[in-house]
């Protein structure tokens, strides 16, 4: 960071009242006054590869983003949906699995029990959406949260417009929607100058009172910083997504020039409503305005990374060179690639061709078999011969899962 720039950065913070370190909401009309500042805060792609560098930066997003909408449901869509969620708690398979409402092409379960304040829930691979009761006045008509990986490839003005068309249809609206959370994140690959899983506690400065240490396989995998307004994560992407199996996240990374080999890390900030109201983030169209200035808020005056040194004042101790690098790459929330998101819940291959194969060859196993077609045959035939045991047919129970399963995965069995 050169002098100007440093001297910018001092400059911005004297104007918007903020001290580095602290832990407490900054104050009205933060994010506005630090974009007025004169500071550099562009939404441009994420900076190119510098040879001293310590990080390249993959990609800069909305990982997650609630929202709320005042207003009241209709009583006629309250009782449907009451009905539905009566239905979604049957004992009998076969009618439970009817409990879904079609809406604007899109098939949302309905589940069996509300949430919290929220009498309904709604679920598709798009939306999972809390509607109160017309009994509820205090509470928000609805609360969604947006798939991170429908606002991964879909600009948020067309969400916004598909989504206002949904709740409109569940009651009459009061007003905008407000935001309720943002997470915003950056990915990235170290390099060699920057071990990252090396980083010790000391070296976290910020006045959150709690600081939490992950490990996975006796491997560090992460930090959680703070529990209030403002969460900050800092974890391997990489290993978690071999347990959520998100891979539509790989040619966004290799479009970013990843190496395909190094782990992808994630330094991600969670913020909830009286923050974001604060910083005068309220609605969702200001969120790609206000990013920038939010995330430069969070690393240079809510947590930093810090190298010790023997001055005995910890806030003179310097700021890294990777922690300036997340600092200043991250001015970029829009959409880096548009494709089509599928509203079904849908099971990958790997669940199905993998753990689905699992009872062939436990079976093949137990037979001594070494034949697919042998072993597929003799696995049909001693699976019917198990389901009749059952007074019920495999094809009939097979039939029946299906239709279950049409419910969790938000399709349709063709006639």
């Amino acid at each position: 960071m050169s002098n100007s720039d440093t001297n910018l950065e001092i400059a911005a913070r004297e104007r918007c009242g903020l001290q580095a370190g602290t832990d407490s909401v900054p104050p009205q009309g933060t994010a506005q006054a630090c974009n007025r500042s004169g500071a550099e805060l562009s939404n441009t792609a994420p900076a190119k590869y510098i040879d001293n560098q310590s990080i390249k930066p993959l990609r800069c997003a909305v990982d997650s983003l609630y929202l709320s909408y005042r207003g009241n449901i209709t009583p006629q869509i309250e009782e449907l949906l009451t009905f539905l969620k009566n239905m979604a708690q049957h004992t009998d398979p076969e009618i439970a699995s009817e409990a879904y409402l079609h809406f604007f092409e899109h098939k949302f379960q309905v589940m069996p029990k509300g949430a919290g304040k929220f009498s309904f829930v709604l679920r598709d691979n798009w939306f999972n959406i809390q509607v109160s009761s017309g009994k509820s006045s205090s509470v928000p008509l609805a609360y969604i949260q947006i798939s991170s990986e429908l606002l991964t490839f879909m600009e948020l003005n067309e969400i916004m417009m598909h989504l206002d068309q949904i709740i409109s249809r569940l009651g009459t609206i009061r007003g905008h929607p407000s935001v309720s959370r943002l997470d915003l994140c950056m990915d990235f690959e170290c390099y060699s100058k920057f071990n990252v899983e090396a980083i010790e506690i000391n070296q976290w400065r910020t006045r959150a009172k709690q600081i939490d240490r992950f490990h996975q396989h006796k491997r560090p995998s992460g930090w959680r910083i703070g529990k209030g307004q403002v969460m900050g994560r800092l974890y391997n992407k990489s290993l978690e997504i071999q347990k959520s199996k998100k891979d539509y996240l790989l040619p966004l990374w290799d479009a970013s020039g990843w190496s395909g080999v190094a782990d992808v890390w994630r330094m991600e900030f969670q913020m909830k409503r009286e923050f974001l109201a604060n910083v005068g983030l309220k609605r969702p169209d200001q969120i790609a305005e206000l990013s920038p200035a939010i995330w430069k808020y969070a690393t240079s005056n809510w947590l930093q990374m810090v190298t010790p040194t023997e001055d005995s004042n910890e806030s003179r101790w310097p700021v890294t060179e990777a922690w300036q690098e997340i600092a200043q790459a991250c001015t970029n929330v829009e959409c880096q690639m548009v494709r089509p998101v599928v509203k079904k819940r849908l099971p990958n291959d790997q669940y199905l061709f993998v753990n689905g194969l699992a009872a062939i060859s436990s079976f093949m196993a137990r037979e001594g078999i070494t034949d697919l077609g042998e072993a597929l045959g003799e696995f049909l035939h001693e699976a019917e011969r198990f389901h009749l045991s059952k007074d019920q047919t495999m094809e009939n129970y097979l039939q029946m899962k299906a239709k279950e399963k049409t419910l969790r995965y938000n399709t349709e069995l063709k006639e």
